[in-house]
């Protein structure tokens, strides 16, 4: 497997050219994943495998793997993001044992349910006090 990478999806064109300028500045490969490659595992995605395998739906949020980084590196290239201005990406992962065999679609739903959770949770409880009078 190669070194510090970053899987990209939906993140090509010209609003998203700081966020390439700054994995450059930390030297952190770029693969940039086409939706007729959303089949393959992340694991074949990492090989530099050129071969497509579409899914069925794809997707087009942007989406973001980050691939053998330690949490250090991880913490400062989401600091320098953050400050940036980027457009905000709700998708992100790091690659691990378990997701390394999933494809891009399952990583995708996978990530949009666990972002939707959490979305969920933030949202303000009405407290009865707030509740109109009866």
């Amino acid at each position: 497997m190669t070194g510090e990478t970053v899987l990209m999806y939906n993140c090509s064109g010209p609003e998203w050219a700081k966020l390439r300028q700054i994995f450059l500045m930390l030297r952190v490969r770029i693969r940039q994943v086409a939706p007729e490659q959303y089949g393959l595992t992340l694991e074949e995605l990492l090989s530099h495998s050129e071969e497509t395998r579409p899914v069925e739906e794809s997707f087009l949020e942007p989406m973001l793997v980050f691939c053998g980084l330690a949490q250090g590196r991880l913490d400062q290239i989401l600091t320098t993001m953050n400050r940036t201005g980027l457009p905000r990406i709700a998708l992100k992962a790091m690659l691990t044992p378990t997701n390394k065999s999933w494809n891009s679609q399952q990583l995708w739903t996978e990530l949009r349910l666990e972002h939707e959770a959490m979305t969920a949770q933030r949202k303000p409880r009405h407290s009865k006090s707030e509740q109109a009078p009866e």
